[in-house]
C-alpha cells in the first residue's frame, strides 16, 4: 500500500463480524455468504435435510425453548467478509484419528472437532485429545488468534468432588493445551441434556488478535481457587475482537468466584445481568442504528423459560434472545448466558 514519504502506512479497517439468529422453518433455508451456521436442536454428526450453501455447518445437540417470544428452531449465523473456503485437518500426530472442519473467508476461520468419548477413553482424555488437536490446528493457521470457544458435552455435572466430569474435562483441556494461549479468548461449557456421547469443540479465530477483558465483579476463571477442581479454566470473562464487537463467555450467578442465589432462577438472573452490565464501559460508542446484540441463554429447568424470556426482553428490549435448554457447569447454577454485543 502506498504512502507519501514520513508517512504512515494507512492501515486497512478489520473485517467486521457480523451474526444473527434466523428461523429454519421451511426447505427455503439456504443462506449463501455464510462462514459458519450453529443449528439447534440437532445431534452432532447426524445431519438433517436443511443446509445452508455456504460454510461450516455444526449441529449442536441442544433444544431450542419455545416462549412468546421465540417461536420454532433458529439457527445462528456468522456471514463472511468474503469467499469462502472449506476443508478438513487431520492432527497427524494424534494417537487416534483427530479431525477439524473448518472454513475461513481470508479474515476469520471457524473450526470444529467432535469426538466420541467412548472411542477415546472417556471426557477427560477425549479434552485432553481435542485439545491437543485445537493447539496443533491453530499452530500451523494462517489465523493463530483464538477469539471464541464453545464446548458442549454430555452429563457435565456428573460425579463427585474431583471426579466431576466438568473438572475432568478442565484438567483434559489443560494438558491438551499444554500452556497458556497468547490470548485467553471468551469462551463457554455447557452440558448436553439429551447424551450422545459427543465432546464438540468449535471456535472462532482471526488473523489480528483480540482483547481479553476481565470482570471486576468477578475472579478471572484461570485463577479459580483449588476448590473449584485441579486445574482452573483457561478463558477470559470477554474479548473485543478486532472490530470492537464485545465477545461475553458464558456468564452466570458468580461473584468473586463463589456461586450466589442457590436454588432461586431468577435472582441468579438478576445477578448473572449485573455481571453483563459489568461489561458496558467496553461497548462501542460507534455503533451503527442497525446494530441488535444477540444473548444466548442456557436453562437448566425448560420450565423456568417463559419468565426468564419475559425479563430478559424487558431489560434488553432492542436484543435478539435464543433461549435453550442445558445444563450449566456448576450443579447449583440454573442460568447461564452469552452475549455478542455488536460494534
Amino acid at each position: 500500500m502506498r504512502s507519501s514519504p514520513g508517512e504512515q502506512p494507512i492501515q486497512p479497517l478489520p473485517a467486521t463480524l457480523r451474526v444473527g439468529y434466523h428461523a429454519t422453518e421451511g426447505t427455503n433455508f439456504h443462506p449463501a455468504g455464510v462462514l459458519a451456521t450453529l443449528r439447534f436442536g440437532t445431534q452432532p454428526g447426524k445431519n438433517t435435510s436443511i443446509a445452508p450453501a455456504t460454510g461450516l455447518t455444526i449441529d449442536v445437540g441442544l433444544a431450542p425453548l419455545h416462549t412468546t417470544h421465540q417461536g420454532a428452531n433458529r439457527a445462528e449465523l456468522w456471514f463472511a467478509t468474503g469467499p469462502v473456503q472449506t476443508g478438513q485437518w487431520s492432527d497427524a500426530a494424534a494417537v487416534q484419528p483427530c479431525v477439524v472442519r473448518y472454513a475461513h473467508d481470508g479474515n476469520h476461520l471457524f473450526a470444529c472437532i467432535e469426538l466420541d468419548e467412548r472411542e477415546h477413553g472417556g471426557i477427560l482424555l477425549t479434552a485432553e485429545h481435542a485439545y491437543a488437536a485445537v493447539r496443533r490446528f491453530q499452530q500451523q493457521s494462517a489465523f493463530p488468534y483464538l477469539l471464541r470457544m464453545w464446548n458442549y458435552m454430555d452429563a457435565i455435572n456428573e460425579g463427585a468432588g474431583d471426579l466431576e466430569r466438568y473438572r475432568q474435562f478442565c484438567v483434559g483441556r489443560g494438558r491438551g493445551l499444554v500452556e497458556v494461549p497468547r490470548t485467553h479468548p471468551s469462551a463457554t461449557a455447557i452440558g448436553r441434556q439429551q447424551p450422545d456421547h459427543v465432546l464438540q469443540v468449535f471456535w472462532l479465530a482471526g488473523n489480528v488478535p483480540g482483547q481479553s477483558l476481565e470482570n471486576p465483579r468477578q475472579v478471572s476463571a484461570y485463577h479459580y481457587p483449588r476448590i473449584h477442581g485441579p486445574v482452573s479454566p483457561t478463558f477470559a470473562r470477554a474479548l473485543i475482537a478486532p472490530d470492537r464487537t464485545l465477545l461475553i463467555s458464558g456468564t452466570a450467578s458468580i461473584v468473586g468466584h463463589v456461586s450466589q442465589h442457590h436454588d432461586d432462577a431468577m435472582a441468579q438472573l438478576e445477578e448473572t445481568v449485573r455481571n453483563l452490565g459489568s461489561f458496558a464501559p467496553h461497548v462501542s460508542r460507534n455503533r451503527s442504528a442497525s446494530s441488535k446484540d444477540l444473548l444466548k441463554v442456557y436453562v437448566r429447568d425448560p420450565q423456568l423459560a417463559p419468565r426468564v424470556a419475559d425479563r430478559l426482553h424487558q431489560l434488553y428490549p432492542g436484543s435478539d434472545i435464543l433461549l435453550l435448554a442445558a445444563d450449566i457447569c456448576r450443579r447449583e447454577l440454573l442460568v447461564e448466558i452469552e452475549a455478542v454485543l455488536a460494534s
